[in-house]
């Protein structure tokens, strides 16, 4: 899975239409004002990637901006009685700290013509939700959906967004379930919306749920259509077995399989893809395994958001064409050594056997190594203050991806909660 900068601490499941915090304060007895919940969230990234051969396919060199962003949620509770109404409202603003046309284009701020950043980027979006005897929300609206056909991107300065409509249940104990239909679709750096989720007047429709069978284990199912160009499948599962003495090995698994609806509309789309992770905790320490294959006529079809396999990381998706990739990885709570909210990760992906022709005679291979080091101040004036700073180094072959890349991000983030 894309480990991404999620908005976490605003609640943007919510948003994304799982309605599970809304329904519980319904069940309080709460109504559409005594439920509300209000947050500010403050995220401020400097984003620097350097392209090693020389220039990407608009001529820069190098990718450097810094901007900061404010983004305000707004959840109401929900009216009372066994039907209860209730509306969200998401707004945000995005500002330019430090751009330039020779470096623009990290995905911070938008891109004019000119290659240049404007000053600041804002929208406003809303949307109306229902819901029905506590346990069946009905959403209208702005969307952030978080399951593995149809994910929100949030890995740069804002999250982008979708408008649809979904449905999400949750009558029966340990199982949720959802459908939903995108229609639009905004950009991370953008304040505009396209018409279609995936493509120019294209719809995403999906449906699918997780069933909890103890808390160490869980399976999902999804499935999702994008119109008149591909359907997507994917079958997942999380175990988590104690082995004892803060020691415990976690085992996950997950299965793409896209194919072509009439013919993919000219873009061949057919893939399977599957990765299988072993983490094994011990205290304070991770260690971590992966194994991630492509097979097919073509690479995982990506659009934006998560990708919910193992080696789906920081610049790569490792999802070219037959490949295969391989993962070693090390976690780090520094708790253990005295130092509460401090973590570091590393970690190293190979892929190989890369089909880089038509032909399919010729292979290819490549590797990520990245590092992070993140901190959340635990109290005084700026608790909750977040400090991350990623680094990922990236070689290969100019023509799969871009070729070589460096790249640094710092980003700092500060939630008020407003009410």
């Amino acid at each position: 899975m894309k480990n991404a900068v999620k908005w976490s601490s605003l609640a943007l499941a919510v948003a994304a239409g799982n309605g599970m915090l809304a329904s519980s304060a319904m069940a309080e007895g709460e109504g559409f004002v005594e439920g509300a919940s209000a947050t500010l969230y403050n995220r401020t990234v400097y984003f620097n990637r350097d392209f090693r051969d020389g220039v990407d396919g608009n001529g820069i060199g190098k990718r450097e901006e810094s901007a900061t962003s404010y983004l305000m949620n707004f959840e109401s509770g929900y009216t009372q009685g066994p039907i209860g109404f209730g509306a969200d409202v998401v707004a945000s603003m995005g500002i330019k700290l430090d751009s330039g046309r020779g470096r623009s284009g990290t995905g911070l701020l938008p891109q004019e013509d000119d290659l240049s950043a404007p000053g600041e980027y804002s929208e406003i979006r809303g949307a109306l939700k229902m819901a029905i005897l506590d346990d069946t929300i009905l959403r209208y609206g702005v969307h952030f959906p978080e399951n593995p056909v149809a994910a929100y991107d949030d890995s740069r300065l804002l999250p982008n967004h979708y408008e649809g409509y979904s449905i999400t249940n949750n009558s029966i104990d340990a199982l949720f379930v959802e459908a939903g239909r995108l229609t639009d679709r905004s950009e991370m750096n953008s304040s505009s919306e396209t018409d279609g989720a995936i493509r120019e007047g294209e719809d995403l429709t999906y449906v699918g749920g997780t069933y909890t069978f103890t808390d160490n284990l869980s399976a999902t199912l999804y499935g999702a259509e994008a119109e008149d160009f591909y359907d997507r499948y994917f079958l997942g599962a999380d175990w988590t077995l104690p082995l004892g003495d803060a020691l415990s090995l976690n085992t996950n698994f997950a299965y793409y399989d896209t194919s072509d609806e009439n013919g993919g509309d000219g873009e061949e789309v057919d893939n399977q893809a599957a990765s299988l992770a072993f983490t094994l905790g011990a205290g304070h320490h991770a260690f971590g395994v992966a194994y991630q294959q492509m097979s097919g006529d073509a690479g995982y079809y990506y659009t934006d958001g998560d990708i919910f396999l193992a080696n789906s990381i920081q610049y790569l998706d490792f999802n070219a064409k037959d490949e295969k990739s391989y993962q070693a990885r090390y976690d780090y709570d520094f708790e253990g050594l005295g130092i509460p909210g401090l973590s570091f990760m590393t970690r190293y992906i190979a892929g190989t056997d890369i089909d880089t022709v038509a032909t399919g005679t010729q292979r290819d291979s490549r590797w990520e190594r990245d590092s992070e080091l993140k901190y959340t101040v635990q109290n005084g004036t700026l608790e909750g203050l977040n400090i991350r700073w990623r680094n990922a180094t990236i070689r290969q072959d100019a023509a799969i991806d871009g070729g070589d890349v460096d790249e640094n991000r710092l980003i700092v983030g500060y939630t008020w909660n407003l009410l």
